[in-house]
């Protein structure tokens, strides 16, 4: 990351000893939601979606966690009966109690996607910690504070127009694993964001529907123009923007994603999701956490080889600045002839900086390997630069 304040081991140590100095107990939401496990699903995602939720508790008498209901995961099962009760549905959250560091719950986030975490003594569910209560501390921590967005923001930012199809924003959002898309005109002129919420609120207000995809419109859904239902004028971000404002900006006005401009020209996306990832990065661990997503079911087989050629050109970039967190998302797109085509996205977090690179090839595995060969050069060139200015002041 940028500046002198991460540049040393010893520093690091004390900025992750201050983050975990904040208590799950002080930043969790001690009044919460929940839905009881005979509900129906119809019910369940009436009250997420009355409530902005995207997990709901599931808890059974005295407040005993039987698990939860991801909205995410109701979106993949878009032939389930909208009369299936919550408990035939529910998800086992990651374990997290009053002892649990923040680095650790902002790991268990990135590697669920979950955007609130049930806070659990034994089986009694005590409170909520969400995206939002860790990226809340940002503001208050000065050498995270003081890191300009556009070292953290994903640049890589897949767009629809305003007169693109509702179908074509719901097929994006499911290939992509995003929640929320940015508008633009012809000339790439951000004119608004839509997001999942939206299309659910669209889905719920023209049809009771009989089935979770009937109600998020992922079932024949109504051939409408995204500028009916995105939202106009999105608060924005500029590059040079420091993540504490945009962090304090995300939690006061209940904003998980920022659009990031500059003369009007969109540049990328910042979201809560980016902001808890580097959270997570400061945990203390023995190995880099890896973390592959997006990859379909007929492509799992290519995994091994994957983790093998992310693992050699870690150890590589070991060498000149230690790997911390790495992710990467895969986007398949599938052509005329049944032939697919891969996008990847990496971005690597090391004790010194981010690095984001993009691929796009053919082959799964020569998309994965371009992918990591960009982010070591990236890395070589930073410590490079950095020993010529180191010569440059002693001369």
């Amino acid at each position: 990351m940028k500046g002198e304040g991460l540049e040393t081991v010893k520093v690091r140590e004390q900025l992750r000893s201050l983050i975990e100095s904040y208590r799950i107990e002080d930043l969790m939401t001690t009044q919460y939601e929940a839905v009881d496990p005979e509900m129906t699903i119809s019910d369940v995602v009436a009250r997420m979606r009355a409530l902005d939720l995207h997990e709901i508790p599931v808890v059974e008498d005295r407040n005993k966690l039987a698990g939860v209901v991801s909205y995410g995961s109701l979106l993949k099962r878009k032939n389930l009966p909208t009369g299936t009760k919550a408990k035939s549905v529910i998800e086992s959250p990651p374990e997290v109690t009053e002892e649990s560091k923040i680095t650790e719950v902002a790991e268990s986030i990135v590697s669920t996607g979950y955007r609130e975490i049930p806070v659990v003594r034994g089986r009694k569910i005590l409170g909520i910690i969400s995206r939002e209560d860790i990226v809340g501390i940002i503001p208050d921590i000065r050498n995270l504070r003081s890191i300009p967005v556009k070292e953290v923001m994903t640049k890589e930012v897949q767009t629809v127009t305003s007169k693109d199809s509702l179908k074509r924003a719901i097929e994006l959002m499911g290939k992509l694993d995003v929640r929320t898309l940015p508008v633009v005109d012809s000339e790439d002129r951000l004119v608004g964001i839509v997001g999942v919420k939206d299309i659910v609120n669209y889905g719920w207000a023209s049809r009771k529907g009989e089935t979770v995809g009937e109600i998020t419109g992922r079932s024949n859904p109504v051939d409408i123009d995204i500028g009916s239902l995105s939202i106009d004028n999105p608060v924005t971000v500029g590059p040079e923007t420091l993540i504490g404002e945009a962090a304090r900006t995300m939690v006061d006005r209940k904003i998980s994603t920022l659009p990031v401009v500059e003369n009007d020209t969109l540049k990328g996306i910042l979201s809560t999701y980016d902001l808890v990832e580097l959270v997570a990065s400061f945990k203390s661990r023995d190995v880099v956490y890896v973390q592959i997503t997006g990859l379909e079911e007929e492509d799992r087989h290519s995994l091994e080889v994957m983790d093998k050629e992310i693992e050699t050109e870690l150890k590589k970039i070991a060498r000149l600045s230690k790997p911390m967190l790495f992710t990467l998302h895969v986007t398949k797109h599938n052509h005329a002839g049944n032939v697919a085509k891969y996008s990847l996205h990496g971005r690597l977090i090391t004790e010194d900086k981010i690095f984001v690179a993009k691929a796009i090839e053919w082959n799964l595995i020569k998309a994965t390997v371009e992918t990591m060969e960009r982010i070591q050069k990236m890395v070589k060139e930073m410590k490079e630069s950095r020993l010529e200015h180191r010569r440059r002041s002693k001369s």
